[in-house]
């Protein structure tokens, strides 16, 4: 008896490629965004970093933050939440500020106009984390 097994790997389907996203990596897109924070709104992310890391670790979206209202305005779009923010994306940079996770985070706490650029990884691609 004869059986077929299809040997190619099943990978998600990733929408964010056709908009203004680019790969940096294998299994990696980037997306940048500009956020402004309303009076008495914090960001809602929480966020870690490793001592040997250049960036933030996205652990969770808080609801009623600046981040969890982008989200849904992304998920009416084009695209349909390919630049909504979530858990296990990276930021890269904040205003123009990068590889210092100290100093991104004082951006993200002191200033209301923030340029937000992310990086997320395909978790199937096989990354060490």
């Amino acid at each position: 008896p004869q059986s077929v097994t299809p040997q190619q790997p099943r990978k998600p389907l990733s929408l964010a490629s056709s908009l203004t996203s680019s790969p940096i990596a294998e299994g990696c897109i980037r997306f940048k965004f500009t956020l402004r924070k309303a009076d008495g709104t914090d960001l809602g992310l929480n966020v870690s970093h490793n001592e040997n890391e250049e960036v933030l670790h996205v652990d969770s979206v808080r609801p009623g933050g600046a981040v969890d209202a982008w989200n849904r305005q992304c998920a009416g779009g084009v695209g349909f939440g390919a630049k909504a923010v979530m858990p296990g994306d990276r930021i890269i940079s904040v205003n123009n500020v990068s590889k210092d996770p100290q100093k991104m985070l004082e951006e993200c706490r002191d200033k209301q106009l923030l340029k937000l650029e992310i990086a997320r990884y395909d978790g199937s691609a096989g990354g060490v984390a």
